[in-house]
């Protein structure tokens, strides 16, 4: 078998993923808090470390006095299959020495019942700012910290005095579990000798309802991912072994949560600055001598098989017939050097290249049965640039199917299988009908440009549940957001990039480390999942009673209805309530 050309390793000789050694794998030290915070209640709070549950919609402050009651005994209701999200915290007025979490089996009449994936872990801070848009914020903004990354399973910290510390749970309630009543205890327990520092006891109420596997979910999920990011951060090569097992964690994140579209990159670096570590492309170009065109699929085909063997596998997107840059990077076989041919969509050189690079790609991906699945995809480019490139496309390939994540275009609609508008923007519902019935998708997305509710850093962490719940009531057949893993030079501490708002690049953080806006993120989507499955099985026992109550749920959220004193932890909140008075209706 002939083994797979690692073009990229070639190209740039180590500086793709060498460069940044030395700056991103520094020992991990968890940021200082040096903001101002309000710390006149700690007087209150004397006494032994203790552990309560918080309803986990705001950041807690490392040394801020924490506005909690004590809550060491709450009831969730869940549906079978759905992965559950907590957060208690540990609150501590003198201190204590390092403690680690954990968390008992699914207890019921006296007996363990495995819940495989429940996990506690203690939550870790890193560095962010109130920056909330586009454009390039000052490396003056005052900084502060929020515990958005969820640590792994086993590890310590030491509390300081007067200090706080989150726990996220995690409880993977299993598909096939009896329904009914059961018991969890979070314990946190010194590192060292593994006595008991504090408990909390957890209630799971298991409905007889059942959600899909994540695999069969109905909601389209799209987060674009970052290969590059990963064989920098490690220093590994790229597309090796090493390079595939570092993103193995990342793989199974997204197919946790439903992803459906793997990330091709046709051409190098699509997006231009935006883009913390260059995109290499995974198709190698090459000018032969002759002056034609040839193409090597190596790494394509490894990256969508390592895809699929990961849950991951119903589209192909492929980035880009229009980069941010119009030029397209090329090995020329006569100077055997890299070259790049600038040319605008419609062009005579434009159309020769891409008539090469489609028909290829189509006959390569026919072979491998991959065809069909397969989208040519366009970011945020202009409406001229977009009709250029469809005609070109569709010259080479009648059929090829098209995608754009970018503005409303009505001359657009009938012609492209995927479209992704920014929150704010709506197709008009006789099109989103007629585009459904043809299945053709329409999806929503957030970016810097829509400041809140959104997923940086910063946000709301109720906004990561609201966004999926909030596409599914507009009429969106799911979200997209631009980056999963598009890591800053330290991913583990600080959120910051020279462009955007802290945050808006990564959703996971290194060595498999999850995050409250990815956990909050999948909420959001069983939500969504509940909604559909809830309104199918009303409509048909033809319940209109229960259709009601269901479309009386979803107002808050269709009509945008936030305020500061009804914002999104609030709308979740109630439709969470809602859902579960629907869920028990239809279970009757």
């Amino acid at each position: 078998m002939k083994k797979p050309i690692l073009f990229l390793a070639m190209i740039l000789a180590g500086a793709t993923y060498g460069a940044a050694k030395d700056q991103s794998r520094d020992p991990y030290t968890e940021p200082a808090d040096t903001a101002t915070v309000d710390t006149s209640g700690w007087a209150a709070l004397s006494g032994p470390t203790r552990l309560t549950w918080t309803p986990g919609d705001k950041h807690y402050r490392q040394f801020a006095t924490p506005e909690v009651t004590q809550c060491s005994d709450t009831i969730v209701n869940a549906w079978r299959g759905e992965r559950l999200g907590l957060e208690a915290l540990l609150i501590s007025h003198e201190g204590c020495g390092p403690v680690k979490v954990s968390l008992s089996p699914l207890q019921r009449a006296g007996k363990s019942v495995a819940a495989p994936g429940s996990q506690a872990s203690l939550m870790r801070y890193v560095i962010t700012t109130a920056y909330n848009t586009c454009g390039y914020p000052s490396a003056d903004l005052p900084t502060y910290t929020v515990p958005d990354m969820i640590d792994l399973p086993g590890t310590d910290a030491a509390i300081p005095a007067k200090s706080v510390r989150p726990v996220w749970v995690t409880v993977e309630v299993p598909r096939d579990i009896a329904p009914g009543d059961y018991t969890m205890t979070l314990t946190a327990s010194a590192a060292s000798t593994g006595k008991t520092v504090a408990t909390a006891r957890l209630q799971v109420n298991v409905a007889p309802n059942t959600l899909p596997a994540p695999k069969d979910y109905a909601f389209y999920l799209d987060m674009w991912q970052q290969p590059y990011a990963i064989s920098r951060y490690y220093d590994v090569e790229p597309w090796s072994d090493a390079h595939l097992e570092k993103m193995a964690p990342y793989a199974d994140m997204l197919a946790r949560a439903g992803q459906k579209a793997v990330s091709v990159i046709l051409f190098y670096e699509p997006w231009g600055e935006q883009s913390n570590d260059k995109f290499e492309p995974m198709v190698e170009t090459v000018r032969t001598k002759d002056g034609k065109w040839k193409f090597d699929f190596s790494v394509l085909d490894r990256y969508v098989k390592f895809m699929a063997d990961h849950g991951v596998d119903e589209v192909l997107e492929c980035f880009t017939m229009v980069p941010w840059q119009p030029q397209y990077r090329y090995r020329d076989a006569a100077t055997d050097s890299l070259k790049f041919i600038e040319c605008k969509p419609g062009s005579p050189e434009y159309k020769e290249l891409w008539t090469a690079m489609l028909q290829s790609l189509t006959s390569h991906l026919k072979q491998k049965g991959w065809y069909d699945k397969t989208e040519i995809v366009m970011d945020e480019r202009g409406l001229p640039d977009m009709l250029a490139a469809l005609n070109v496309a569709q010259t080479a390939v009648p059929g090829l199917k098209m995608a754009l994540a970018g503005n409303y275009h009505k001359e657009l609609v009938d012609t492209l299988q995927s479209y992704t508008m920014i929150k704010g923007e709506f197709f008009p519902e006789s099109v989103l009908n007629k585009r459904r019935a043809k299945g053709q998708r329409s999806i929503l997305y957030t970016c810097c440009a829509t400041p809140a509710p959104s997923q940086f850093s910063n946000s709301a962490p109720a906004d990561g549940a609201y966004l999926p719940v909030y596409a599914t009531a507009t009429g969106f057949d799911g979200y997209l957001h631009w980056s999963f893993n598009n890591w800053t030079d330290h991913p583990m501490t600080d959120t910051r990039f020279h462009m955007f708002a802290p945050g808006d690049t990564y959703f996971v953080y290194p060595d498999g480390r999850t995050s409250v806006r990815y956990e909050r993120m999948v909420e959001g989507i069983q939500m969504s999942e509940k909604i559909r499955l809830l309104r199918e099985e009303l409509e048909n026992r033809q319940d209109l009673a229960g259709l009601q109550l269901l479309e009386q749920a979803l107002l808050p959220i269709r009509t945008g209805a936030m305020t500061s004193y009804y914002p999104t932890s609030a709308v979740v909140s109630d439709l969470h309530k809602s859902l579960d008075v629907i869920s028990r209706r239809v279970a009757q």
